[in-house]
């Protein structure tokens, strides 16, 4: 997904997670709490911070032009 699908679904699940707040929680925690909880799941989702970095492949280094010495 690119960044413009990624927003479009983030607020839409803030209008879902809304309206299952209003019916279900609203009664125990304020509708602020909702916020809260779309903020921290739109972080992860769009900056996904505990995702594997892939080790550079050593294939990428040796497409560097390689130095001969010559004498």
């Amino acid at each position: 997904m690119n960044i413009g699908d990624k927003i479009t679904w983030a607020y839409r699940l803030l209008f879902i997670l809304m309206l299952i707040w209003l019916r279900f929680i609203e009664q125990y925690i304020s509708i602020w709490g909702v916020w809260v909880v779309w903020a921290i799941i739109v972080f992860f989702w769009l900056f996904n911070p505990f995702k594997k970095r892939k080790p550079q492949s050593p294939a990428s280094q040796t497409e560097q032009p390689q130095l001969v010495d010559v004498k």
